[in-house]
């Protein structure tokens, strides 16, 4: 008769499973890891498209106006600029700037007033900077909108033809203020510098980059990625 035996019943040693333990726990680490700074990393790149998505849109829009700015030279009523409301920020302060050309439409997309301009409806279009957005006000209404957002400051330089023969270059940039109301006339050029940021902080420390907007310098203290962008248009209807 063959004797009964009994198996043992066999599993993991304390220390088998602890080691089990320790690989997991590495291994959930290197996931979250992995997860972390991708999402860094799409936000980063998120933030920097959206950031050069608004300035360069901010550009378009307040280009556009400047070259329709004085539009049409026959009409002398209509200014390529609203001087009463065209002003220096200072102390690095955002500039302001308002256009004029005929339209039956302002910025906002409303109605100008028929007679806006003399006898003819011209768009009166004011620019300015307000809590990191660029904001318009038309004539056609009081109201202000938003035309891009994460633009904290604009500083704008205005050339000036000062030869006596006037060949329509500009010989200097300078800032409204120091435009005399005798170069007023011979203002060709508009020289136009945003600076932009991120719409969220990003990771690292905080930023304390003194940025050159034009001639002005632009201390910052935040963690958003910050850029400068800059362009120069001509003024078509001031041209010979």
């Amino acid at each position: 008769m063959t004797p009964f035996s009994h198996n043992k019943q066999q599993g993991f040693s304390l220390t088998e499973l602890m080691i089990a333990l320790t690989i997991s726990l590495i291994l959930i680490f290197g996931i979250v890891s992995i997860y972390i700074s991708s999402k860094r990393g799409y936000s980063l790149q998120d933030g920097m498209s959206r950031q050069q998505e608004n300035a360069r849109s901010s550009l378009d829009v307040l280009l556009r106006d400047l070259r329709m700015a004085g539009f049409p030279q026959t009409n002398p009523d209509i200014k390529f600029i609203d001087e009463a409301t065209t002003a220096d920020g200072g102390g690095g302060n955002s500039d302001s700037i308002t256009v004029q050309y005929e339209s039956a439409t302002d910025c906002l997309g409303q109605a100008t007033p028929v007679n806006s301009c003399g006898v003819k409806a011209c768009a009166i279009n004011r620019y300015f900077i307000n809590a990191g957005n660029l904001m318009c006000q038309g004539n056609g209404s009081a109201d202000t909108e938003a035309i891009a957002e994460g633009i904290t400051n604009m500083q704008i330089l205005y050339g000036v033809d000062t030869d006596l023969t006037r060949d329509d270059l500009a010989n200097k940039y300078v800032r409204w203020s120091n435009v005399t109301a005798t170069e007023r006339k011979n203002i060709v050029g508009v020289r136009i510098g945003f600076l932009s940021i991120t719409p969220t902080d990003s990771a690292g420390a905080a930023n304390t980059t003194v940025y050159s907007v034009l001639d002005q310098p632009i201390t910052v203290t935040d963690k958003r990625i910050h850029r400068v962008y800059v362009s120069t248009v001509g003024l078509r209807n001031r041209l010979k």
